[in-house]
């Protein structure tokens, strides 16, 4: 079933006027191919549980990006969700957010690492490799995290709570994921480890947002985004720091080996695989961990709101369970053989990073459809 962009009413399938406003699709002028795409993107809408059109308002995530911003309105942001500065219904905005300290923070980062990196690769200086590894990990991640909180329309969510969620949650979920694969073992790389994989380290990460959730109140789908996108943020950067520390480990091993026959091993080699390392796993990170649990926390508060209740029943909801399948799905397909095809230009990782936002931005517009639904008779009385 199709809906109307335009006045929302429903559109039998094949049609190409709405009956109730007249609004035409345009369908004979576009190619076939979009013509997929749109048919993908309202499955994916059907299956998500949106009773609306699917808007895909991607670009408002980046118009604010490169215009001018005071430090004032950093600020502000930053500030939000204390008992002093969360909004009133009235004044919490239903419109589509435009992020963009996002953005600043993910400069900032950028920045630092770039410095370590000169010391460590420019000066060979090793006192900077623990500070570039880290803030190499934590950059995009982070950044994401930001991201959520800025389109956190309710802003009752405050910076201390994140950075809580993210450290101790983020370290939470990968205790929580060992302790599973010390109950289960690892079943390798094949297509069954890697469904294992993702059913593993999802259910380690989602164990650890529903902890969080049950001890926060007025819970909506924008909230339960920017818990999950936390505590995946933290599971992302901590993982991603350990994987540049491995060529390190290599390294070390290898130099001992090598010093017993009186030989001198080069760092070089292990410099450009932590750097590699480093790269790769944060031009990836947008499509990841953060998302994946961010649709995770989603899924939660919506069979939460519907049963409510915000405790463990919750794993085993049909609403939950339908939902947390997408990201479950997702990492098997992330870390199965089939990520080999056009490994070179990463399709599959990016084809899968497309495929999680379009879910995230369902997500977020349902959130938005929750806050005008909540907050529009207080919109009404504070205009009268």
């Amino acid at each position: 079933m199709r809906y109307c962009p335009n006045c929302g009413c429903e559109m039998p399938d094949g049609t190409r006027f709405c009956s109730n406003c007249g609004w035409h699709d345009g369908s004979a002028d576009k190619s076939q191919s979009a013509g997929y795409a749109e048919s993908i993107i309202n499955h994916i809408n059907d299956y998500v549980g949106n009773d609306r059109p699917a808007q895909l308002n991607w670009r408002v995530l980046f118009t604010d990006v490169f215009k001018h911003h005071t430090t004032a309105e950093a600020e502000d942001i930053f500030i939000c969700g204390t008992r002093r500065t969360t909004p009133q219904l009235w004044a919490v905005s239903k419109d589509w957010p435009h992020p963009w300290l996002y953005s600043r923070v993910f400069l900032m980062f950028a920045i630092a690492f770039a410095m370590l990196w000169t010391c460590c690769n420019v000066f060979g200086n090793p006192n900077a490799l623990p500070g570039m590894i880290v803030v190499g990990a934590f950059t995009v991640p982070l950044s994401l995290v930001i991201l959520f909180l800025e389109v956190n329309a309710w802003r009752d969510v405050s910076l201390y709570k994140v950075v809580q969620m993210f450290l101790v949650g983020g370290c939470a979920s990968l205790v929580a994921t060992l302790l599973i694969y010390s109950l289960f073992g690892n079943f390798g790389m094949g297509y069954f480890g890697a469904l294992l994989t993702g059913i593993i380290e999802e259910v380690g990460k989602v164990v650890i947002v529903l902890w969080f959730l049950r001890r926060m109140d007025h819970l909506s789908i924008l909230k339960g985004l920017l818990v999950g996108a936390s505590v995946g943020a933290g599971f992302a950067a901590f993982e991603s720091a350990g994987y540049a520390m491995q060529p390190l480990i290599a390294f070390l091993q290898q130099s001992g080996y090598m010093a017993a026959y009186g030989q001198v091993s080069d760092a070089s080699s292990m410099m450009d695989a932590i750097n590699s390392n480093i790269m790769l796993r944060g031009v990836l990170a947008p499509g990841g961990h953060v998302t994946w649990a961010a649709v995770s926390g989603a899924a939660l508060v919506i069979a939460g709101k519907a049963r409510q209740v915000m405790d463990a029943s919750l794993l085993t909801d049909s609403r939950f369970l339908r939902l947390f399948a997408i990201p479950v799905v997702l990492h098997a397909l992330w870390d199965c053989p089939l990520a080999a095809i056009g490994i070179e230009l990463m399709l599959v990782p990016l084809l899968l990073t497309v495929t999680i936002w379009i879910v995230v931005l369902i997500l977020i517009n349902m959130g938005l459809a929750e806050v005008e639904r909540i907050c529009g008779d207080a919109h009404i009385a504070y205009a009268e």
